[in-house]
């Protein structure tokens, strides 16, 4: 087992300089450890992550496109599809044409995925317990704010770079 430095939290001897400001690498690396993290709670519910997404996002905004998902979360149209077929299959998410829009698919969570979106939602407050224990109340409201800011920054220069809701869900790696 490496020797962690207390002042750098990092392996005795690494220096990472400008990565401590660097977006890119903190975002990676949190990303590492969320997914150790989380790898029981993905088994206990039977799901991946982007499933968690799909049903949490369903259950906000019932009716919404799977389009809409799509764009929100910033995957590829292919990947929802497939993410709401298998939701579709276990009896979670069903789907229903707009008789306006016979493209467009209404999604909406069963009883049962309304069952389990509770149950999601119950174990996700604890894990955010668990993995902001370093914050305060305070703090936390803090650090979600200045994230969901830089979120909607970025939602933004996505949209003037290219004219569409998410130009960027081709490329997601989710």
């Amino acid at each position: 087992m490496t020797k962690l430095d207390a002042d750098q939290s990092q392996p005795a001897g690494v220096n990472l300089g400008t990565l401590r400001e660097n977006l890119p690498f903190l975002t990676r690396a949190l990303r590492a450890y969320i997914r150790v993290e989380n790898a029981d709670f993905f088994a206990d519910f039977e799901t991946e992550q982007g499933e968690i997404a799909v049903i949490s996002l369903i259950g906000l905004n019932p009716g919404i496109s799977q389009n809409e998902v799509a764009a929100t979360l910033v995957l590829k149209k292919s990947a929802v599809t497939k993410v709401i077929k298998g939701l579709e299959d276990r009896g979670l998410v069903q789907r229903e044409k707009v008789e306006t829009d016979k493209r467009f698919n209404a999604l909406t969570l069963t009883s049962e995925g309304q069952d389990k979106y509770g149950r999601i939602n119950a174990r996700m407050s604890e894990q955010h317990d668990t993995l902001l224990a370093p914050f305060e109340m305070e703090e936390r409201a803090q650090l979600f704010g200045l994230l969901n800011r830089l979120h909607q920054h970025l939602v933004e220069r996505d949209h003037r770079r290219t004219g569409t809701v998410s130009g960027i869900a081709g490329s997601a790696d989710d």
